[in-house]
């Protein structure tokens, strides 16, 4: 199991984050091809992107990310300390008329399992890919 963490200012350019994402991806978890590589980095980046635009209304802010990656999956803990989602519901992906939503409905989408739950003034997200869930498709 490899494990790595990051703590980000929360700014816009996340390129050093995705390149420490496609890294551990690609030794890691071997069996996580390119496209779903690829989905894994925007699954992350539009919840960055969120966090940055909802979390901190804008502003830069802390945020911390942890990478998990074994033969069975990669996880990616992240946590910051900016305002709460009002409520967490099961998110889906919107039609072309709906406005905004787009980042929560991707990130079901790529990711396995996402957990968020709010603890101690903080948001916290699980986001995890299951290689049997990606063998199997």
């Amino acid at each position: 199991m490899r494990t790595h963490d990051y703590l980000i200012d929360g700014g816009l350019d996340f390129s050093y984050l995705d390149e420490r994402l496609t890294t551990l991806l690609s030794r890691s978890a071997p069996w996580l091809d390119g496209d779903d590589a690829r989905r894994a980095r925007l699954g992350l980046h539009e919840l960055l992107v969120n966090i940055r635009r909802h979390a901190y209304n804008g502003a830069i802010g802390p945020i911390s990310v942890g990478m998990t990656a074994s033969p069975g999956g990669v996880t990616v803990m992240v946590t910051d300390w900016g305002s709460g989602l009002p409520e967490v519901q099961r998110r889906v992906l919107p039609t072309v008329s709906d406005h905004g939503g787009y980042g929560l409905g991707i990130i079901d989408r790529v990711f396995s399992e996402v957990e968020y739950r709010r603890a101690s003034g903080r948001n916290e997200w699980v986001l995890a890919v299951h290689a049997a869930d990606v063998t199997t498709r």
